[in-house]
Order: C-alpha cells, then sequence, then structure tokens
C-alpha cells in the first residue's frame, strides 16, 4: 500500500493570495501608525489629543470584527477585501486632506475599520484553502508577512514625510498601498465560493447566533489566547518608556527595537512548524511564560548599570516569544471554526482577541499613573502567568487531540 504522502504549504497559491496582499496591507498600516499622532499634533499641539485620535484606530478595528465576519460570509471573500481596501484607501485620502481634527479622526476610523475586514478575509481564506495539518505554517507566514510590511511601512512614510514637507504626508503612503493592493486582488484567482455562507442572507445574522452557541469557547479559551495580543500590544508600549526612564537617548531605543523586529521576523516560520508538529499549546505556553519574565525583567530595570542589561536582555526575549507566537492564535481560530462557513465564527473570534490587545495600553497608562511603571510591568506578567496555567485546559477542552 502506497503511503499518503504528506501535505505541503501551497506555496503557488499563497504568494499572490496572503505574502503579497498582506505585505502591501503592512505597509499600509505600518506608515498610518507614525503619520497619525503626527499628523493629529500638527493640527492640535496636543498630545492628548493626538493619543486619542490613535485610538480611533484600534476602534475602528473592534466597531467592524463582527461586521467583517458578516460581511465576509455574505459577500465572498473578494468583494469583501476590495471594500476594504476601498474603505481604507477613502481613510488615507481623507486624513491627507484633512484640516480639522473631527476629520482626521473619522479618516483613521476608516483606516482601521478597513484593516479588520481585510484581516478576517485572509484569515477566512486560509482556513477554508489550506490543510489542517500545515495550517500553522500557514497562518504564521499570513503573521509574518504582515509584519514584514508593518516593518517597511514607516520607512516609506518617512518618504514621504520628506517629499511633502507635511505631516500628513505618510498617508500618501496608505493610499498608494490601497490602490496596489486593489489592483492585487482584482487580478489574482480565488476559489469560488471561499468564505462564503450561504445562511448568511437570513434575517438574523449568522454571526450572532455563532456568538450565542459558542459563547463558551470565547469567553474561556478565546480571552485567555487574547492574552498573547496583551502582550504583542503592551510591548510597543513598555519598551519605548521602560527605555526613556532609565535614561538611554531616542537613538539607542531605536536601535534596540530595530534589532528586536529583526529577531521577531526571523522566528514566525518556526513557530509556525511547532504549532503543525507538536500542536499549539507547545507554541502558545512558552510563549507566555516569556512574556511574563521578560516584563518582569523590565520591572527590574531601575538601577544602573544593571538596568541596561535587565532592559536589553528583556526586550530581546519579548522579541523572541512574539515572533514564536505569530499564528498561533489566528491557528486556534481556524481549527475552531467551521469548515463548511468559517467567517461568521472568524469574526467572533477576532472581536474577542482583540479586546486584550485594545484595553492594555489603557491598563498601563492606569498603573503607571497610580502606581508606577514598574508596577505595570509587574502586573503584566502575573497576567502572562495566569493565563499560561489556564489556556492547557481549555485547550484540551475545545480543540482535537492532534491540534493541542
Amino acid at each position: 500500500m502506497t503511503p499518503t504522502p504528506r501535505p505541503r504549504v501551497p506555496w503557488r497559491d499563497l504568494v499572490p493570495t496572503v505574502l503579497i496582499p498582506n505585505v502591501l496591507h503592512g505597509c499600509g498600516q505600518g506608515a498610518a501608525i507614525p503619520a497619525i499622532p503626527l499628523a493629529a499634533v500638527a493640527l492640535t499641539g496636543s498630545s492628548a489629543v493626538a493619543a486619542t485620535v490613535a485610538a480611533m484606530l484600534t476602534v475602528g478595528q473592534l466597531l467592524l470584527a463582527l461586521p467583517g465576519g458578516w460581511l465576509v460570509a455574505r459577500f465572498g471573500e473578494r468583494p469583501a477585501m476590495l471594500a476594504a481596501t476601498a474603505v481604507t484607501g477613502i481613510g488615507g485620502l481623507g486624513a491627507y486632506l484633512a484640516s480639522s481634527v473631527p476629520v482626521l479622526t473619522v479618516s483613521v476610523l476608516l483606516i482601521g475599520s478597513g484593516a479588520v475586514v481585510f484581516g478576517t478575509a485572509r484569515h477566512t481564506w486560509v482556513t477554508s484553502a489550506v490543510p489542517v495539518e500545515v495550517r500553522g505554517r500557514s497562518l504564521s507566514v499570513l503573521a509574518g508577512s504582515t509584519r514584514f510590511g508593518m516593518f517597511v511601512g514607516p520607512f516609506l512614510a518617512a518618504a514621504a514625510f520628506q517629499l511633502t514637507g507635511d505631516a500628513r504626508g505618510g498617508f500618501l503612503t496608505v493610499v498608494g498601498s490601497a490602490v496596489l493592493l486593489a489592483i492585487v486582488v482584482a487580478v489574482v484567482r480565488f476559489p469560488e465560493g471561499a468564505g462564503r455562507d450561504d445562511g448568511a442572507a437570513e434575517p438574523t445574522p449568522r454571526v450572532f447566533r455563532t456568538i450565542a452557541e459558542r459563547r463558551d469557547v470565547l469567553l474561556t479559551l478565546g480571552l485567555t489566547i487574547s492574552v498573547v495580543g496583551m502582550m504583542r500590544s503592551t510591548r510597543r508600549l513598555l519598551v519605548p518608556l521602560v527605555g526613556a526612564a532609565i535614561g538611554l537617548d531616542e537613538v539607542t531605543i531605536a536601535l534596540v527595537v530595530g534589532v528586536a523586529a529583526g529577531l521577531d521576523f526571523s522566528l514566525f516560520y518556526l513557530g509556525g512548524v511547532v504549532t503543525d508538529r507538536w500542536g499549539r499549546l507547545a507554541v502558545a505556553v512558552p510563549a507566555l511564560v516569556a512574556f511574563g519574565l521578560s516584563h518582569l525583567g523590565l520591572a527590574l530595570a531601575t538601577d544602573p548599570p544593571a538596568a541596561t542589561w535587565w532592559y536589553l536582555s528583556s526586550t530581546l526575549v519579548m522579541a523572541l516569544a512574539n515572533g514564536w507566537s505569530a499564528g498561533v492564535v489566528a491557528t486556534m481560530g481556524s481549527d475552531l471554526a467551521d469548515p463548511r462557513a468559517p467567517a461568521p465564527f472568524l469574526g467572533s473570534w477576532r472581536l474577542t482577541t482583540d479586546l486584550g490587545p485594545s484595553l492594555a495600553p489603557f491598563a498601563v497608562a492606569a498603573l503607571a499613573g497610580a502606581f508606577s511603571l514598574a508596577a505595570a510591568c509587574v502586573a503584566l506578567a502575573a497576567v502572562a502567568g495566569v493565563a499560561a496555567v489556564l489556556l492547557p485546559p481549555f485547550v484540551r477542552r475545545y480543540l482535537p487531540r492532534d491540534r493541542r
């Protein structure tokens, strides 16, 4: 009897449908991150207003997480992606032309809304089209290609700033990326009916039934694994803040962040291989432990010269954990989704797992204001530790044995 060949990652399909679109999408999102606060400060001169406007990017993602799943299920992946790209492009153009804070705020909301619908469509396509045996690697590639774009985007925004001489110039990169992305999506071949749910035309969209039917897994496993995203979110905030607190200059902090980004990007595929071969827990639990220990290390970065070593080592461990766990949250969502119509659940899963990352910066600000930056780091380390303990029983309850 001839042995069944082991499934392989379908690179021929993933390059045009995942890698190229995600790099372009990541470039636009990466360019928006520095452009938003700089444009807000240029309009108002207020850091508080700039922070509020920047938060609208996340608010837009949360608002469209559930409708995004419904849109993909109702209209299919390609139309949803084209609509999301158009919304992102309109948001970028509006932000570039904005002469007031309300216009800039609405434009940033549109950029965030387009991003979440695009992400749900990509996740749905990989879930539907890739064999489950290589799902971890494929979704890690999905995450890694986006991160590469996010890495390149700020440099493109910097070039746009230089060319236009305007803080809003970075939004031209958002517009340009959206135009190129729309062209790619329009010409690339996708399987017919990918991500479509025939039940989505019913009066009550299936996404709401999915939340009701799957609330147990969303409120247990979903919220627990969202801590991985929370650690990623706080990492972006704490690394520069702690570096400044211990007296490092901006150039040194930027260099540390750059080295960490390189480590982060180098590990995403290895994490996917481990996810496929040894299960989701083999990636998620070590990542949570590493995140917890590295946050404790940042809390210990107080007294020089040891502070610098604690800071450097903790930042690098965070980067390794971040890259190692790149696709594990998305992979668990795909494992749990209905293979016949994954989009409604994936929209619900995205909303649940985005709650932690969205609320974490506000928690850090509150803890740092009430106590200290070190106290915020210790609290986050405790959260990561609790999640590492709770995750295995939840995974064993909801995931098949061969995917745990």
